[in-house]
């Protein structure tokens, strides 16, 4: 594989990370063969995920008893070192054909899916292994604009958002500490387009395929208000638990994003606060969570193997046909 430039976006569901995706596709970075479609109502203008890779990595988590909502830490339910079981590990193969395959020759390409918040330590042999040079994006949004997103979208309470929340932005932070990385807030995102990418492209060290002066008119016509879909009211700081934890956090990579330094004594002492809440779980509630974890994970694994499977194959052009006459 030619060296290459690799720019992985890390952040939670909901927080402009596809937004941030599609801006890199007006410069011609790569974003792989097949797409996930947009969504009415959820994001207009594509969610600019590698719909193979994704699937992989669905595939993976239920393989793991898990999914991307789980509120539980992988480090107590598969180990410390999760991802180096035979697993995790049975995945990699697939994982390099899929980069080979559609970025071999791409001088910049992009990967976005919030999973990889969580699963990043799986791919790091993976990128040694082909000699790939990666940018992390560290990509930031105010987390009660999160929380009404998915209260919206997935009908979940504002204390299980704000969970996954924390879970993926801590996760994101502590496996690309020390590595290269750029930290960029959504509001920038929405305000100065052109900018965020002029930033993105001299802290990671290099040329977009299509300059982004020249593509000015494209990058700002992407990006619309009607984008936005919720916006947090300016509360003052909340007093203690979740919120306190989210608002902090928050803050912090805000001013990252802003160019100054992150303190890490603050954000480790965030996620030792938010490991003592989930420690204070009750033992029925963690073993309730693992047990439909684990039913979730049977039905769709069995999904799978009958969507993959030779009759479901040769009868799938009659259910879409009867699909479309239903009109369902």
């Amino acid at each position: 594989m030619k060296e290459n430039n690799a720019l992985i976006i890390l952040g939670m569901h909901r927080s402009g990370t596809s937004l941030l995706a599609g801006l890199l596709s007006q410069v011609d970075v790569k974003m792989g063969r097949s797409l996930y479609a947009p969504q009415k109502g959820v994001n207009e203008k594509g969610f600019w995920e590698h719909e193979d890779i994704v699937d992989t990595h669905d595939e993976l988590l239920l393989h793991l008893n898990s999914q991307w909502d789980d509120l539980l830490p992988w480090d107590e339910t598969l180990g410390e070192k999760w991802w180096e079981t035979d697993i995790v590990k049975s995945f990699s193969n697939r994982l390099i054909h899929l980069i080979e395959r559609d970025f071999k020759n791409a001088p910049v390409w992009a990967l976005k899916d919030p999973r990889m918040c969580r699963l990043l330590p799986a791919w790091f042999p993976i990128f040694g292994t082909l000699q790939i040079k990666v940018t992390y994006i560290c990509m930031n949004r105010n987390p009660f604009e999160v929380t009404g997103s998915l209260q919206k979208r997935d009908h979940f309470s504002r204390e299980k958002a704000l969970v996954l929340w924390l879970i993926h932005s801590l996760a994101a932070e502590r496996y690309s500490r020390g590595l290269p990385r750029v930290f960029i807030d959504f509001d920038q995102v929405v305000t100065d387009p052109v900018g965020v990418l002029s930033k993105i492209e001299q802290e990671a060290n290099l040329v977009f395929p299509v300059p982004v002066g020249e593509a000015k008119e494209k990058i700002e016509e992407f990006v619309s208000p009607g984008l936005r879909h919720h916006k947090a009211d300016k509360l003052e700081p909340p007093q203690e638990g979740l919120p306190l934890m989210a608002y902090e956090l928050h803050r912090i990579f805000r001013e990252a994003a802003a160019g100054h330094e992150i303190h890490y004594a603050a954000v480790d002492r965030i996620a030792a606060d938010f490991a003592a809440y989930r420690e204070n779980w009750s033992v029925e509630l963690v073993e309730q969570i693992r047990y439909l974890n684990q039913e979730r994970a049977d039905y769709r694994l069995k999904f799978f193997r009958i969507y993959k499977s030779w009759s479901w194959l040769m009868v799938k052009p009659a259910w879409l046909i009867e699909k479309i006459l239903r009109k369902y």
